[in-house]
């Protein structure tokens, strides 16, 4: 059994069938097996209602037909008080590392929100995100997958 959380990148492009990772992550969730599970994180849901809101008035009930349909389809994990201890880590060796001011840093919080939120929940990340890839290196970092890549 493995449980899968997909970042909010990933979730936009599953529900957009006319975006180039479509097909791949649509044909990765296919070949799953019966007892994995595969979630989003409360951060995923907040996104695409900003989406929403930012939407074109033409466009605002395509957009909240995806929105009903991903939290029918997904289970949404919440933030944790572990996960906010892992956040203050990470961000923290994230920003030694690049030595990134604070502004630059605020940047990344949802990713590593997102991030902590897989880590915590024994998850495997599912983003194409470079900014995952450097959290990887980190000790605490995230067990990652990139369903856009070919295999």
């Amino acid at each position: 059994m493995r449980r899968y959380l997909l970042d909010s990148n990933t979730v936009s492009d599953f529900y957009d069938k006319s975006a180039a990772g479509h097909p791949h992550i649509a044909n990765q969730l296919l070949s799953l097996q019966s007892d994995d599970s595969v979630y989003m994180s409360i951060l995923t849901l907040y996104e695409l209602e900003y989406g929403f809101a930012n939407a074109p008035e033409e466009k605002k009930a395509v957009v909240r037909q995806k929105l009903t349909d991903a939290q029918k389809d997904f289970e949404i994990l919440p933030l944790s008080n572990s996960g906010a201890t892992l956040f203050g880590v990470l961000q923290k060796q994230l920003k030694e590392t690049r030595k990134l001011s604070k502004e630059n840093l605020k940047k990344h919080s949802v990713d590593i929100m997102i991030a902590t939120t897989a880590i915590t929940n024994h998850c495997i990340l599912i983003s194409a995100d470079a900014i995952y890839m450097e959290l990887q290196q980190f000790k605490m970092g995230p067990q990652l997958e990139n369903w856009l890549s070919i295999k």
